[in-house]
């Protein structure tokens, strides 16, 4: 099965564009803050929705999307980013990292592991910095998190949850192109990886991510198609702003 190249890691400075990131982010990351953005002037629009959070059934292009978003918006977006965040934290490799991202914690682990202080095991390290790199993303704003829960961890009344999905023989088909397998075995990493995150939203979060309820917007990118879907999320996005003269009035 063929699977991405690892990142190397930095040696020595911080990586360029993680130089970008909002300065909460990096004060996470690096312990200092990055370089401020321009002060907003006296006419830039209040935002309704701060981050866009998008939970997403696998294959069905949600990363995709949440980099259009990102574009049309200017917005950050972080999916894989947010591992390559906390390796770096843990100093481990991305590919290490990975293989606890959204993976749910066990009972054993629940029951056991807060009674050893003295240290962490990797998953619960992993979980530990996820939470707070999302939190310190969610203070910055104007951000897109892909999958990992976000939208259950972030102040509910000014993030945009959104729940991407799409029939299987689509999303099959799309993951094997990616992953350059057959759609027999794409079909079976679909199901898995979609079991995967939907236990640890569950553990971590108490909240059924297959529940439209808990979303504001539920998109069939495969009916709908990968840009519409996007900008439809960018027209929710910009409603949503409302000019600082209009406030109280």
């Amino acid at each position: 099965m063929a699977s991405p190249e690892p990142s190397p890691k930095p040696e020595g400075s911080e990586p360029g564009r993680i130089l970008g990131w909002p300065k909460t982010v990096s004060r996470w990351l690096f312990g200092k803050v990055a370089k401020p953005r321009e002060p907003a002037g006296s006419a830039e629009p209040v935002a309704r929705f701060r981050n866009v959070c998008i939970s997403r059934e696998t294959g069905s292009g949600a990363g995709t999307i949440g980099r259009m978003i990102g574009t049309r918006l200017d917005w950050k977006v972080f999916d894989h980013e947010l591992l390559e965040a906390i390796a770096q934290r843990m100093e481990l490799a991305t590919d290490e990292v990975r293989a606890f991202d959204e993976l749910a914690p066990s009972v054993v682990q629940d029951w056991i592991l807060p009674l050893r202080e003295e240290h962490y095991a990797p998953q619960e390290a992993y979980l530990d910095h996820l939470a707070k790199l999302v939190e310190a993303i969610g203070r910055a704003g104007d951000s897109i998190i892909i999958g990992r829960g976000a939208g259950f961890l972030l102040p509910r009344e000014e993030t945009l949850l959104i729940r991407v999905v799409a029939p299987m023989k689509a999303r099959a088909a799309r993951l094997a192109e990616r992953m350059g397998v057959s759609v027999r075995t794409a079909r079976r990493a679909a199901r898995d990886l979609d079991r995967r995150r939907a236990h640890f939203v569950r553990t971590m979060y108490r909240v059924d991510e297959n529940d439209p309820h808990n979303y504001d917007l539920v998109l069939d990118s495969q009916s709908l198609g990968l840009p519409i879907a996007a900008e439809i999320i960018v027209r929710a996005v910009e409603a949503g702003r409302v000019p600082k003269v209009a406030q109280g009035t």
